[in-house]
């Protein structure tokens, strides 16, 4: 049971955590309800064929026996077992329903769960305190009241089943063996359907007050939860230095980027883009690096280090800083403003040639 300062419900990283353990909600008594079901109803469909191989064989098994002239214990030991061998169909069916309807209401209740955790030994397990607190826990109050109202209604489901076949009770005197057998049959069908069901109802109900129980057992605290997400998102200060750090990186890369650019576009002092152009490599100029303030100022410093023009165009500085990402061509609505600073450059660069 979750304490009073367990208020918070249990993260996604808990919940793994715990169903790796093998903590899951499971119910028993749904998974036995579904097989009792499961079998009760295999049963009742394969009673007629059932019954009909029973009589055949045991009218071929007593044949054989008349004809035994020197009956041993091997020999009527062969005839019993090939008597019997018409059944075994069925028990192999049922015994098959029964595997699936189990395999089949677990998956249904927690899907594929695979861990050894739950096999692990564990001191604890022996310790005489916890199991004297398991004899007054509130499971076992919980099951004993559940094994009461089994019980009930099963005493309830029998009385008014025979109640209701009395009629017909007081008429077996006057029917055939086959039709008491019929009779005794239905009469057991009824009460088994129906107590199945019941069964599979509580199992219901018990599923769910079991998942409610995992997550009350699996609640945090207020510090557990900040404490799981600083774990998982990581210490905010060494997040802050991180980003600084990528910041720095992606900043010192762009500034080793400024010498291959074809042009500096300046704002003057307050925007500096560099742009890159090879005619035969590229479908339009890119932005190689980018800045405002400071960091316009080293760009300037670097292309004037390495003698790269500098073009003062305030508007296009300004668009290009706001409107093209770093590494991206500029859009085709800016082509002419662009290639006319670039022209300019090839001009001005013919002329120094000359």
């Amino acid at each position: 049971m979750a304490k009073p300062e367990q208020t918070e419900k249990a993260t996604p990283k808990r919940r793994n955590e715990a169903r790796e353990r093998g903590q899951v909600p499971r119910s028993t008594d749904l998974a036995g309800a579904v097989i009792f079901l499961a079998v009760v109803l295999t049963l009742h469909a394969l009673f007629a064929p059932m019954m009909n191989g029973l009589t055949g064989e045991a009218a071929a098994y007593f044949s054989r026996i008349a004809q035994q002239h020197d009956p041993t214990y091997q020999s009527m030991l062969s005839l019993f077992v090939q008597a019997s061998g018409g059944i075994g169909w069925v028990v192999l069916i049922v015994f098959g329903i029964a595997i699936v309807a189990g395999i089949g209401a677990n998956l249904m209740q927690f899907g594929f769960v695979l861990t050894t955790v739950p096999f692990k030994w564990s001191f604890s397990k022996l310790n005489p305190i916890n199991g004297f607190k398991n004899i007054f826990s509130k499971r076992i109050f919980v099951n004993l009241a559940k094994q009461l109202i089994k019980l009930s209604a099963v005493v309830i489901i029998i009385y008014s089943t025979l109640s209701s076949n009395m009629g017909i009770f007081a008429q077996v005197g006057q029917t055939d063996p086959a039709g008491v057998i019929s009779l005794t049959f239905d009469v057991i069908f009824t009460v088994a359907w129906k107590f199945g069901l019941f069964l599979v109802v509580i199992g219901l109900l018990d599923y769910a007050y079991e998942r409610w129980q995992l997550e009350e057992n699996l609640k945090m605290t207020k510090q557990e939860v900040k404490d799981e997400w600083k774990q998982s998102e990581g210490n905010p200060e060494a997040k802050a230095a991180l980003k600084r750090r990528q910041r720095d990186f992606a900043r010192r890369r762009m500034m080793q980027a400024v010498p291959r650019a074809t042009v500096v576009v300046t704002n003057p002092t307050h925007y500096a883009i560099a742009l890159e152009w090879d005619e035969i490599k590229m479908d339009a100029p890119v932005v190689i690096a980018k800045g405002a303030d400071l960091v316009a100022k080293r760009i300037r410093d670097i292309a004037i280090e390495h003698h790269i023009p500098l073009m003062e165009n305030p508007p296009l500085a300004r668009t290009l800083y706001e409107r093209v990402e770093l590494g991206h061509p500029i859009p085709p609505n800016l082509y002419a403003a662009v290639a006319q600073v670039i022209a300019f450059v090839y001009k001005l660069k013919r002329k120094i040639i000359a």
